[in-house]
């Protein structure tokens, strides 16, 4: 009888979650993993990292996020177009997830449009025009959502700078996006320690180059 009390508490420790102090901390630290990953093997350690924790916290969005926001990062250093699919596939699956548990989220429509990028890269003939609008729908309903995210802003003049004159792209078309995205980062406050908080450094990274690239 003390067996069987003994394994029925292990087994509702195994399905209770963690308590509030252990997810921030796993969270925490997984987080600083994700970014300080620089190869293909350490993202998907860490999104498998995000997954587990997904798995014990049903109801939280942000392990799926970061998960999803690995497999995005993964498309980026991936050569082969069908590999780059499959891990965008991949990303696309654990932000469906999130958005499903939290459908009103400005971060998870912002990361939707980062997506479009790598997807557009496989096949940029084909695919070009329908997802260009597809990004710009998400980056919309981000800012519909939180007008104050910074990062839909970075995205969208990073997208501009690399982008063609020719197509409405260029230094002179990004800068002023760089420096509107710059000053939406320097009010932006993240709701928890373990929120969305990326992209400052390199948007002033960009806005320097754009800059330069505009004095040549």
């Amino acid at each position: 009888m003390k067996k069987l009390f003994i394994i029925l508490v292990l087994s509702s420790l195994s399905f209770a979650g963690f308590s509030n102090e252990a997810y921030l901390k796993a969270m925490t630290e997984s987080i600083e993993k994700l970014f300080q990953a620089t190869i293909i093997p350490e993202y998907v350690e860490i999104a498998n990292q995000f997954e587990r924790i997904s798995n014990l916290e049903k109801s939280e969005w942000l392990p799926l996020y970061y998960a999803s926001y690995a497999y995005i990062m993964i498309s980026f250093q991936e050569p082969e177009n069908a590999k780059k699919d499959q891990y965008l596939d991949q990303a696309q699956k654990y932000l469906d997830q999130a958005k499903a548990i939290e459908p009103n989220e400005s971060e998870l429509y912002m990361l939707q449009g980062f997506l479009y990028p790598s997807r557009i890269a496989v096949d940029p003939m084909s695919r070009g025009m329908e997802l260009m609008l597809e990004m710009n729908k998400s980056f919309d309903k981000a800012l519909e959502l939180n007008p104050d995210n910074p990062r839909v802003y970075f995205l969208r003049a990073t997208m501009t700078f690399h982008m063609p004159e020719a197509y409405g792209g260029g230094a002179a078309k990004a800068l002023p996006l760089f420096q509107l995205a710059d000053e939406k980062f320097r009010i932006y406050k993240p709701k928890t320690p373990i929120s969305p908080n990326w992209g400052k450094e390199v948007n002033e990274a960009e806005l320097k180059k754009a800059q330069e690239a505009i004095q040549k």
